[in-house]
């Protein structure tokens, strides 16, 4: 094999070495940073549930049509007391009420109005512009006949409750699903989603809180509707709810366990995620690709051995002849 030849192959097996390192660590480090980037996290809660509580954070977002009402400011009274609202009543509520909302079947609807800060919880307003003024405590029986009813909400929310003796009222059915947005471009991928059973109680949380750095409960934006009780499809229909938000993880109390935490696994970014998986899926096209330069060079190498034995060979019989002759 002529001298030149040889350097030039033993000049690119270096070179190939080195850059399959720096290539393989580099794709390493790409592969890393996607997986391990932070992003913005969205859980949506899409259960049917026979209670549900918020604390609002938006009165604009708390505006409700209650249409025929009765209203209970004496939490000693009667359900068969109180004041009959008009028909085209609207409920406005103020920040840091807490409301509890409450449905069986085909029976009213349950607003329990409370608030710790010794205030208002709202008030209401009737067709001609007459305001009533709540107190610090307040039940209003809602009968939703003729279409449904839809209560839009932003605030901390709880979905279900603790099955214990005394609660009549629990999350029936649903699902929490997980969207993650993708590291480049203002799009978004499902992550997971999780199947909830009847009895589970939800709650959306943020890790640290910007201010105090401590764990504490999300904001999150959402609706519940009320289905018509001449169109009632069944009990497990008492109140659809439905919330958005960004979270860090959704936090499930289950009968029977400690419950646990709903998140968007890293390692569910490798499924879910398309550049993700574009991205590894290229990494194991170039170790591939490595690998078959790799045993490009392992044969040249082989072949080469051959050429010198086959040489060696030829001139050690070359050799021998001559002897003889000689």
């Amino acid at each position: 094999m002529h001298p030149l030849f040889q350097k030039g192959l033993l000049f690119v097996e270096r070179r190939c070495r080195e850059s399959k390192i720096i290539i393989l660590i580099f794709a390493l480090l790409v592969v890393g940073w996607l997986s391990g980037t932070d992003r913005e996290k969205i859980f949506t809660l899409d259960v049917s549930t026979e209670v549900v509580r918020f604390s609002v954070t938006d009165p604009l977002l708390s505006e409700w049509m209650i249409g025929n009402a009765r209203l209970i400011d004496n939490p000693f009274s009667e359900d068969s007391e109180g004041v009959v609202l008009g028909e085209h009543s609207v409920l406005m509520l103020n920040i840091g009420t807490q409301v509890r909302m409450q449905r069986h079947g085909i029976e009213t609807v349950r607003l329990l109005l409370t608030t710790d800060k010794q205030a208002s919880v709202g008030r209401i307003e009737d067709a001609d512009g007459r305001s009533t003024e709540l107190g610090e405590w307040a039940l209003l029986l809602v009968e939703v006949s003729g279409h449904p009813l839809v209560f839009p909400f932003r605030g901390t929310l709880t979905a279900g409750d603790d099955v214990a003796i005394g609660v009549n009222s629990i999350l029936l059915s649903g699902t929490v699903s997980v969207v993650e947005q993708q590291l480049l471009g203002n799009t978004h991928y499902t992550a997971g989603v999780e199947d909830l059973d009847p009895g589970d109680r939800i709650q959306f949380w943020r890790q640290h809180q910007p201010v105090t750095g401590m764990p504490a409960l999300a904001i999150v934006d959402g609706f519940i509707r009320a289905e018509p009780m001449e169109g009632f499809s069944g009990p497990a229909d008492a109140l659809a709810l439905v919330a958005h938000g960004q979270a860090d993880f959704v936090q499930v109390e289950r009968l029977g366990s400690a419950g646990y935490q709903v998140r968007a696994s890293r390692w569910a970014r490798f499924l879910h995620d398309p550049l993700l998986a574009a991205a590894a899926a290229a990494l194991a096209l170039l170790a591939l690709l490595l690998e078959c330069s790799s045993k490009c060079i392992e044969f040249t190498k082989l072949w080469r051995g051959q050429d010198k034995t086959s040489i060696a060979a030829d001139t050690q019989a070359s050799d021998n002849k001559n002897g003889t002759q000689a």
